[in-house]
């Protein structure tokens, strides 16, 4: 399990550098051209937390995990 570990505290960085990238990428906007990159960093960074709640989800316990997104 300590490779779910890694990959957990992983997704959790790449979700904050998403959110930074869209922040920054939102200070700078210099026109509504601009939104479009904003929103894709945010659905990535959405992305980021949604696969790591599913890997806590099945860390606590697989066959649940099993029944409810792969079946």
């Amino acid at each position: 399990m300590r490779d779910l570990e890694l990959f957990a505290q992983y997704l959790v960085r790449l979700r904050q550098e998403k959110l930074q990238g869209a922040h920054a990428a939102t200070l700078a906007a210099t026109g509504p051209q601009d939104f479009v990159h904003i929103l894709a960093r945010a659905r990535e960074a959405e992305l980021c937390s949604r696969i790591h709640e599913a890997l806590k989800a099945l860390e606590k316990d697989p066959g649940a995990f099993i029944k409810n997104h792969l079946t």
